[in-house]
């Protein structure tokens, strides 16, 4: 039987937006006048190629006034700021002079003055962002009526005409401007309702049809980091509903080798699976850093050996992987090392007095160690507090009787940091010689597991 629950699958698939430039093709000039307030003395010009930002120019403060030029050419996009981590997109290349005004405290909000492109790409967005706002109520109504069959059938109807609307859109844009076609393509995912029906759930028809509409062979996807910030979505989508690694892989290839080996395009999707794959601490992070490494070392020395470097430090934290050392103060003020604990079943828990989720969490894992730690089983938890008061009185209310250690620099905390903590609670089972068993066991999966590790 068909899973219907469309909303909830669909929900996962909102993807994040950025923008890159294209390849000059002539000689002639590009003005970029920037009149924005609050940024100091010096602008800048950036392109992204899915693994950083280059630097393309810098310009200095003429009474607030950053004057740049570039070759003309296709539109494409480039990133302007006062530095690469506060810089947003724009359209450059065909427009002779472009003028933006604004205020560095809101450099999303730039106004465009004499520039048809920007204008009209931001149309584009709003568009695409109203298709999904569409697509989102219908899904969430088709879901909470799922009994009334009329009802039912007007809102799949409705749902229809919506997939329709965006074929159309698509088209369109295709026709009128191949850059805004190639975005659109990257963003046009039709219901599962009406196109789905060879699948037995929406999981494979994801899989199999979100770059339905791209043409991967075209040069222009190798310019625009829609490119990246479609695999990241996808791939981040594929990594939270729990596939099997194997499953996981196989579509993640397939995506992969829709595109030219070693293009441009496929840079950046590779560039984008990997970023979603390593925020997630997935298994198949490593598998996917080593297929890029192969297949661009010949054209990109300095970042495979780079990312080869990054892979080493990586591995240890992957499943399989020995867990970092590290030493931290505990309580008394006393240094506590992870090694100093070696040769029990450790579970290595990120929490904070201040987390809602960490402290409702916490009977569970006073239960489960009540129940093992006569076993061979203990416990460190690594506090992201920064007040040592608050971090003891948790501490002593939630009867966490096993080891605690922080250095009380809340998410700065060098231990978090090390092992790539972005959320709590977070944690991590170790076997007796210090290697990674898991990841984020929380509740009956930690307890499955640890029946699972001592034979109960």
């Amino acid at each position: 039987m068909k899973n219907h629950n469309y909303f909830s699958f669909s929900a996962l698939v909102i993807l994040l937006i950025s923008l890159i430039h294209a390849a000059p093709t002539t000689d002639k000039e590009i003005t970029l006048q920037a009149e924005i307030l609050g940024c100091g003395n010096v602008m800048h010009l950036y392109q992204f190629d899915g693994f950083g930002f280059a630097l393309v120019q810098s310009a200095q403060n003429d009474k607030q006034n950053f004057r740049f030029t570039v070759p003309a050419g296709e539109p494409g996009f480039y990133y302007i700021g006062p530095s690469d981590r506060n810089a947003v997109p724009l359209i450059l290349g065909q427009e002779e002079e472009v003028t933006v005004r604004g205020n560095c405290s809101q450099l999303r909000n730039l106004e465009f003055v004499n520039s048809p492109i920007n204008t009209a790409y931001r149309e584009l967005k709003t568009k695409m962002e109203d298709f999904n706002r569409q697509n989102s109520q219908l899904l969430r109504n088709l879901q909470r009526i799922q009994s009334d069959d009329s009802q039912k059938e007007d809102l799949l109807n409705s749902l229809k005409a919506l997939d329709d609307e965006r074929i159309a859109f698509l088209e369109k844009q295709k026709e009128d401007n191949p850059l805004f076609g190639s975005i659109v393509s990257l963003n046009t995912y039709l219901s599962y309702p009406h196109n789905g029906q060879e699948y037995d759930s929406e999981l494979g028809y994801f899989a199999d049809n979100f770059f339905r509409f791209a043409d991967f062979s075209d040069e222009i996807y190798g310019k625009s980091p829609w490119t990246y910030e479609s695999f990241k979505g996808y791939a981040t989508t594929l990594s939270s509903v729990g596939l099997p690694d194997e499953l996981h892989q196989h579509y993640m290839e397939k995506a992969l080798d829709k595109i030219p080996a070693a293009s441009r395009a496929q840079k950046l999707a590779y560039a984008g699976l990997l970023a979603a794959l390593k925020q997630k601490n997935h298994a198949n992070y490593i598998y996917f850093a080593d297929r890029f490494i192969e297949g661009f070392r010949a054209t990109e020395p300095e970042l495979t050996t780079r990312l080869k470097k990054e892979l080493e430090d990586s591995r240890n934290l992957m499943i399989g992987g020995v867990a970092p050392d590290f030493t931290q103060q505990n309580p008394e003020g006393i240094d506590l090392s992870l090694s100093d604990l070696r040769g029990k079943v450790i579970l290595l828990d990120f929490w904070a007095s201040w987390c809602g989720p960490c402290r409702r969490e916490n009977p569970n894992v006073v239960r489960v160690y009540e129940k093992y730690k006569d076993k061979g089983f203990d416990i460190l938890s690594v506090s992201l507090d920064k007040t040592k008061d608050r971090w003891l009185q948790a501490i002593e209310q939630d009867n966490m009787v096993w080891h605690h250690v922080s250095d009380l620099k809340g998410w700065q905390n060098e231990v978090a940091q090390t092992y790539g903590v972005s959320s709590i609670p977070h944690t991590i089972l170790l076997d007796a010689d210090g290697k990674i068993l898991a990841r984020n066991l929380r509740g009956a999966q930690l307890e499955q597991k640890l029946a699972e590790l001592f034979g109960q």
